[in-house]
């Protein structure tokens, strides 16, 4: 078993806040690409595709790397329940819920799991969450909830017809918000590509098998460009994307990675302009400037600004 060096203080937060932001941009520019994609696949396909190229790729490069597969008996229940519930079950869910109500819904729903990832904090005991952490992060929430309304062609509705759809959604986020709290304590004895080829392992025979239950035909016609859209959604948006997420969650706090998901919805706005066409107005530009407003009160609360006027204090 690899045990990781640790490394603490301020320099792992910064290179943690890093890898988080890192993850978050390579996230928000999947969501196009996986948009485009699916206009070509089918959804069972693509998730067939996805995760076995992604579950035999992080196989192999964590094979070459000389680490071994093999973890303590201890961990192994905390590994298995992140590979079906974090990998599995939470695409599943998401993907099935989203057919079920609107994408403001889903999107909105989605962001809130740094709210979640907060509340599973206290009540573990894992970490104290600030008042103006919270602050910052309904802030973030609220920009996020901005960009949504004022998506052209966005309906927001809560509507009996949704319901079942939401209530996945919701679901599928207090999954992710689970996926970080239970890593954390696995970072500190495996390696981010580890523990992530593990849960991509444990959590590939639920996808199948879900997959599977419904009609598919995948093919290698589908082109180049489709291909090549696979490629970043498999190797960046999956591998890179996993491991720096993991990386970040192991440098600082679940909760401090996490509310950097709320970057994902801002990237996606703008790069669905760039691949997709899809307009940027006003209002969006102002719910995007409310989330990064949410992650600098978040990043820099109270306990930061006191050791700014102490030190300035000082220098008097």
């Amino acid at each position: 078993m690899q045990i990781p060096m640790k490394d603490s203080g301020r320099g792992a937060r910064v290179r943690g806040d890093g890898f988080a932001i890192l993850a978050s941009l390579l996230w928000g520019i999947n969501y196009p690409l996986v948009k485009l994609v699916l206009e070509f696949v089918p959804e069972n396909d693509f998730l067939i595709i996805r995760f076995s190229l992604a579950t035999f790729l992080f196989a192999s490069y964590l094979a070459i790397s000389g680490e071994t597969f093999r973890i303590a008996k201890e961990d192994f229940f905390r590994v298995l329940i992140l590979g079906i519930l974090g990998v599995g079950v939470y695409n599943i869910i998401w993907t099935y819920g989203i057919h079920r109500t609107t994408a403001a819904n889903a999107a909105i729903l989605i962001s809130a799991s740094p709210i979640f990832t907060g509340i599973y904090s206290l009540l573990t005991g894992d970490e104290k969450i600030s008042l103006s952490k919270w602050l910052g992060t309904i802030m973030a929430f609220a920009g996020i909830c901005t960009i949504i309304y004022w998506t052209p062609g966005s309906q927001f509705s809560l509507e009996s017809r949704v319901f079942v759809g939401n209530i996945l959604v919701v679901l599928g986020s207090l999954l992710f918000s689970m996926y970080a709290v239970l890593a954390k304590p696995l970072l500190q004895r495996y390696s981010p590509t580890k523990l992530t080829t593990l849960a991509m392992i444990l959590g590939l025979p639920i996808i199948l098998i879900y997959s599977m239950s419904e009609d598919h035909a995948i093919t290698l016609s589908y082109g180049l460009m489709i291909w090549s859209g696979f490629a970043y959604i498999i190797v960046l948006g999956t591998m890179i994307a996993f491991i720096f997420w993991y990386k970040g969650i192991q440098q600082t706090s679940p909760f401090k990675t996490v509310i950097f998901h709320y970057i994902v919805p801002v990237v996606s706005m703008i790069t669905g302009s760039i691949f997709l066409g899809e307009p940027i107005n006003y209002e969006r530009v102002l719910g995007g400037i409310m989330v990064f407003a949410g992650l600098l009160a978040v990043k820099w609360d109270g306990t930061f600004i006191k050791k700014r006027i102490g030190k300035f204090k000082l220098g008097q």
